[in-house]
């Protein structure tokens, strides 16, 4: 994968709190690391963050715009409208946007309204990254098919993404059926 457009990274901390022993400065400079080791060398990495938490005052911190939120609900809500605005505002520079969803999925309607415009922006030919707790199995994500994705952890820490299943191969693809895997009854 290689992208040299802006990427935004919309980061829920109330969902994926930053793990002990890691502030802010090294979390900025490991996600940038991570991204840029995928390919992803735009001219700038803009990082949002919401919570509700009262419980640090990052707000004074110089290296993402923060977003004071009353709950999860409003929360996710705030997040996904912060997305649209900075792709639109984003638009009079031309080329693939990427975005990096660090949220967790919400039960029922709004699951639905986040997987619609994820997958809008995957066919507008935007990235989406994203990332998952940990242990979490690609089959298990909440998300539409993400351009890449990572656990936690390893974002934290600047590793390597996922490895995703190719999606353009399944085994359901040839049309063909074996007797080991339909059986008349």
């Amino acid at each position: 994968m290689h992208a040299d457009g802006w990427t935004g990274v919309f980061w829920d901390m109330d969902e994926f709190p930053l793990p002990p022993g890691l502030d802010v400065k090294q979390f900025v400079n490991n996600v940038k690391l991570a991204i840029w080791s995928e390919g992803f060398r735009g001219p700038e990495v803009d990082f949002f963050a919401y919570t509700s938490s009262d419980s640090f005052n990052y707000s004074d911190d110089e290296f993402f715009t923060l977003f004071k939120v009353e709950d999860k609900r409003s929360g996710f809500y705030r997040l996904l409208h912060g997305m649209l605005n900075w792709l639109y505002k984003r638009q009079q520079y031309g080329g693939t946007k990427s975005l990096l969803f660090i949220a967790k999925a919400m039960p029922g309607e709004d699951n639905d309204t986040m997987i619609s415009i994820l997958n809008s922006l995957l066919v507008r030919s935007h990235c989406v990254l994203t990332v998952v707790p940990d242990g979490c199995s690609p089959e298990n994500f909440d998300y539409p098919e993400p351009t890449l994705a990572w656990y936690w952890s390893d974002l934290c820490s600047g590793n390597k993404s996922i490895e995703l299943p190719d999606p353009t191969f399944s085994d359901d693809d040839s049309g063909s059926s074996s007797p080991e895997t339909h059986r008349a009854d």
